[in-house]
């Protein structure tokens, strides 16, 4: 890979992130996120991607989450429903 195609792959933001990568943007462990997520306090639900079998949440979904001062899931859910 050139140069430039690395640096470019450097400055794409990504829309869909994992779980740990969710947890450095927010500055928490893995394992605080873990747990918010069973508790009910992390607001966006993942998308399942069957085709890598993996979760991943939407990164501008977790920005308006933040946004709205982080409410728990279910307000959260309701807040996205009525806008």
């Amino acid at each position: 890979m050139s140069d430039n195609a690395r640096n470019l792959l450097v400055q794409i933001e990504p829309i869909l992130v994992g779980l740990e990568n969710l947890a450095a943007m927010l500055d928490l462990s893995p394992s605080t996120l873990k747990m918010m997520e069973r508790n009910g306090k992390l607001g966006p639900l993942p998308v399942k991607v069957q085709a890598i079998n993996r979760r991943l949440y939407e990164v501008d979904e977790v920005r308006a989450w933040a946004e709205a001062g982080f409410p728990i899931r279910e307000k959260w859910q309701k807040m996205k429903k009525s806008s």
